[in-house]
């Protein structure tokens, strides 16, 4: 529900589904800030297309990350035979998310929600100081029958730890205005909202960021006919650095000679 999206403040919605419903499988494959997931619902396909269906007020969509999170009402998970209603896509899986609206004779309601914080890695590496790396690599030299490299650690102290060179307290915010309300026979809902947030490696060199707006309204001709329209504009910006391979950042720091600096 809304309530629990509101509690975990997740950057993507793949991320207020990760541990809250059992049998879905979500991956994180990089940690940059605005990184897709990887959503598993039944396991690895046959065909060759694991991704499940998404449904946002009916309306498939392929990318969760043009949907702002504040703006989910709802999100329901099919992943049985009633998931069969939906076709052959449903094969995977569905992914039913509802987002927030106007109800008929609602006065008209402004909410706002915005939040700030910083954000940093939880664990480092233990690496060897200057000395400890040159008293090895003096081991390892003189082993192999070369000279000296460091005859003389008295020096060399600590040395530098890499990682907290690259490693950053990285701010994230967020700001998210919601109007809605609703005639005799009619509801309307209107939203907009700015996430930034810069990475705990690099800084502003690894960003990610997103504008979302939607409106939606609906209204009731007769008994039997509906009209129903919306409209959602997202733009993303995403900058990245090197990762998990060689000479990316991360890589860099941990293997860097502890000497340098």
């Amino acid at each position: 529900s809304s309530n629990t999206i509101e509690k975990l403040k997740p950057t993507r919605i793949e991320q207020a589904l990760q541990g809250q419903v059992a049998g879905v499988n979500i991956v994180s494959n990089s940690g940059s800030p605005g990184a897709p997931l990887t959503i598993n619902i039944r396991c690895i396909s046959t065909n060759g297309q694991n991704q499940p269906l998404i449904l946002v007020d009916g309306t498939i969509v392929e990318d969760l990350s043009v949907i702002n999170p504040n703006d989910i009402d709802t999100i329901n998970i099919l992943k049985d035979a009633t998931a069969g209603i939906y076709g052959v896509r449903a094969a995977n899986g569905v992914i039913l998310i509802t987002t927030k609206s106007g109800r008929k004779r609602m006065p008209l309601t402004v909410e706002l929600d915005a939040y700030a914080g910083f954000q940093e890695t939880t664990r480092k590496l233990p690496l060897l100081n200057a000395t400890e790396y040159a008293l090895l690599l003096n081991e390892a030299t003189v082993a192999n029958g070369g000279n000296l490299p460091y005859p003389n650690v008295d020096g060399l102290g600590q040395g530098t730890d890499w990682q907290d060179e690259v490693f950053e307290t990285a701010p994230i915010m967020n700001n998210n205005i919601t109007i809605k309300g609703g005639g005799e026979n009619s509801t309307y809902a209107y939203g907009t909202s700015f996430f930034t947030q810069d990475g705990i490696v690099g800084g502003n060199k690894s960003k990610f960021s997103r504008l979302t707006k939607r409106l939606s309204y609906s209204l009731d001709f007769l008994e039997n006919f509906r009209l129903a329209a919306g409209i959602t504009w997202t733009h993303t910006t995403r900058r990245v650095l090197p990762e998990n391979a060689l000479g990316s950042v991360l890589f860099n720091a941990v293997n860097m000679s502890p000497v340098l600096g």
